[in-house]
């Protein structure tokens, strides 16, 4: 019997890597594409998609496409801007 997934409230963001050689295979790509359950968000060529899904979504459909790793989207913030100080006339 196949375990199903668990659903989630919703979906999460995730950056897809191809790691073998050369770019992505197009075929692999139109094929994440074409998932009804994938939302593509950002393809950032050659090797990166930014994708929003189910993690057990995703797990099985990268199982079938060698090379690719996924991690969680993950936001860095942006340090403080250090204040300008007023210009002063000599």
């Amino acid at each position: 019997m196949p375990r199903r997934c668990p659903r989630p409230p919703s979906s999460r963001r995730y950056v897809l890597r191809f790691c073998g050689e050369g770019p992505a295979p197009r075929a692999d790509v139109a094929r994440i594409e074409a998932h009804h359950e994938i939302a593509v968000v950002d393809i950032s060529p050659p090797r990166l998609l930014l994708v929003q899904a189910r993690a057990c979504r995703l797990r099985t459909v990268l199982r079938r496409l060698p090379g690719w790793v996924m991690s969680e989207e993950r936001a860095v913030p942006r340090p403080p801007r250090p204040m300008r100080r007023p210009k002063t006339s000599r």
